[in-house]
């Protein structure tokens, strides 16, 4: 695979598996969005080889996974652009759970959370070769580009891969300032990666790390509060333990409204204080489309107008956190088009 041939891989990667995130970035020039897919490619690529190890078959850890065949595993419900076709898909190296370091113990092998460690450190070496200009086959080759283009910093996607290894034993948090430090790793790195390619390859400024930072808590800050319910099948909570008991609710009270139960009055404040909190983190991220560039700055203001537009959906749906609240696909649309034509 050459260099064009990677770039255009990442794209439909990304227009496969994560359409709006394609669309919010169609305002930039060319080169610059698809290096800002090159990025998208290598943490969805990060994401699958993750979610593809089966303690199971530790050995075969890329069998089951739809997307490393080129399959969606987005619903294609309120997408903004059809399904792309994808001739050349990019798919998960065979080998970045097959192999067992030296020295390790029998049981171990079964853990699936080793081989995920494992994978992730796959996932490490992968990202070096590509900032020392030595990448593998592939996407990485757009990867590598793309950081020696823009001055992209590695440990910026590194602390991506740190957040998707968090999120191999984190079940609670006990603090905001726990969530903070998880959300500045799920969420903050991606765009704090992403600034010098949408400040046209100058150095990002520290206010604009700054502003990136907020933007990216106060999307993870939406997420969290839109998929409780989601996450609660999982046995996980990302609201702040301390705040939960701080406001007289309880665990249960969220498992019921999960389940369909009215929100107790407790549970309620509780949420609109997150829901505040959340508004107010996105209007200081949303700070960070007055530093950039004109085009470069289109792309976090649709961002923000969009996990604001999902946070008013879940206020006006009372809080009933049994449903997921979205953005229907014309709305969407029209979120887009302002944002090209530079409004907000």
């Amino acid at each position: 695979m050459d260099l064009n041939a990677a770039y255009r891989a990442c794209a439909q990667l990304t227009r496969r598996e994560a359409r709006n995130f394609y669309v919010a970035f169609l305002a930039l020039p060319k080169r610059q969005r698809l290096a800002v897919y090159a990025l998208y490619a290598f943490c969805r690529n990060a994401d699958d080889a993750v979610d593809a190890v089966d303690a199971a078959d530790p050995c075969d850890p890329a069998g089951s996974h739809e997307s490393l065949t080129g399959k969606s595993t987005e619903s294609a419900e309120g997408a903004l652009l059809p399904e792309a076709e994808t001739p050349e898909s990019i798919t998960l190296d065979s080998r970045v759970a097959a192999v067992q370091p030296s020295g390790s113990a029998p049981g171990e092998a079964a853990d699936s959370t080793y081989w995920r460690r494992v994978a992730l450190d796959r996932l490490r070496n992968r990202l070096t070769a590509a900032a020392e200009g030595r990448p593998e086959d592939g996407p990485d080759l757009a990867l590598a580009d793309a950081i020696s283009t823009y001055g992209i910093d590695p440990n910026d996607l590194g602390d991506v891969l740190t957040g998707m290894e968090m999120d191999l034993t984190l079940r609670r948090v006990a603090t905001f300032e726990e969530l903070r430090t998880y959300c500045f790793h799920a969420a903050s790195a991606v765009g704090l990666a992403t600034l010098p390619i949408l400040n046209d390859g100058v150095p990002p400024t520290d206010a604009m790390r700054e502003a990136a930072i907020d933007l990216g808590l106060g999307m993870q800050l939406v997420n969290i509060l839109r998929d409780v319910a989601e996450d609660l099948e999982r046995d996980r909570i990302y609201l702040p333990q301390d705040e939960i008991g701080a406001f007289g609710t309880t665990e249960e009270d969220l498992r019921a409204a999960a389940g369909g139960a009215a929100a107790s009055e407790s549970l309620r404040a509780f949420l609109v204080f997150q829901a505040d909190r959340a508004a107010e983190t996105l209007a200081k991220g949303r700070r960070l489309v007055d530093l950039l560039p004109r085009r470069g700055g289109r792309c976090p203001a649709l961002l923000a107008a969009v996990y604001g537009r999902i946070l008013e959906r879940i206020r006006d749906g009372g809080f009933e956190i049994s449903r997921r609240a979205s953005l229907p696909a014309p709305e969407k649309v029209g979120l887009l088009l302002r944002s090209l034509a530079g409004r907000s």
